[in-house]
């Protein structure tokens, strides 16, 4: 079982993740990383197989970098999740893949 959460106060926004990789009774990491920064002030996490989390992590971060890099200045947090949550529906569109997506963008 896979635990993400996330609370959103007035002023900040607090996330936690457990670090378990498991596949139904079996543990095969207790040192997965399921949280990414994806910007100076953008955290995403992630759960789901751990192959499939990592790329999409890596692809969403590096995308909205590139974007910051082109346009000279980052996405909002609201347009990083739509820019998330489109690339996970196509995603899960074009192929088969255990992936969840958590985000508290702030």
């Amino acid at each position: 079982m896979e635990c993400l959460i996330g609370i959103a106060f007035n002023d900040y926004v607090l996330i936690a993740a457990d670090m378990t990789n498991a596949h139904s009774i079996m543990v095969m990491k207790d040192d997965e990383e399921k949280l990414y920064q994806i910007s100076k002030k953008m955290v995403m996490g992630v759960s789901g197989e751990a192959g499939d989390t990592t790329q999409f992590a890596e692809y969403i971060a590096k995308n909205i970098q590139l974007y910051k890099m082109r346009n000279g200045y980052e996405l909002s947090p609201q347009a990083a999740a739509t820019f998330t949550r489109r690339n996970l529906a196509d995603y899960l569109r074009s192929q088969v893949c255990l992936l969840q997506f958590f985000s508290f963008m702030c």
